[in-house]
């Protein structure tokens, strides 16, 4: 029976798995929730390279929990043979990945499409 990802919506596509939130609006407790299936899906047969949409709206969150459960969720991928690949992040979103030096350790795209050449790094 597969597995069901309450927080995430799921796109297939031949070399990635192309990711969405469900919901904008994340409560602090809902953030581990949501990185463990960002995790969960990685680990699963066919889904090693993942493209997480953080737009087009932004997510509403607690930030510095945010970002440091998704950089935990990009090592683990990374240790694995997988590849995250964040798209669609607001500019206002992208100053918090730098103001946090967490810029440098993750690969972002334009859009789905745009992650794709990102992924084969």
């Amino acid at each position: 029976m597969p597995q069901t990802y309450p927080h995430l919506q799921i796109e297939h596509r031949p070399n990635a798995c192309c990711v969405r939130l469900r919901n904008h609006h994340i409560a602090e407790t809902e953030i581990h929730e949501v990185v463990e299936e960002l995790v969960a899906l990685g680990r699963s047969e066919g889904c090693r390279n993942l493209v997480l949409s953080l737009g087009p709206k932004s997510p509403e969150c607690l930030y510095s929990v945010f970002l440091a459960k998704l950089y935990w969720a990009q090592r683990v991928l990374g240790e694995e043979g997988g590849a995250l690949v964040l798209c669609e992040v607001d500019p206002l979103v992208r100053t918090m990945f730098a103001a946090c030096r967490l810029d440098e350790h993750f690969r972002f795209a334009k859009d789905f499409d745009d992650a794709a050449p990102r992924l084969a790094k």
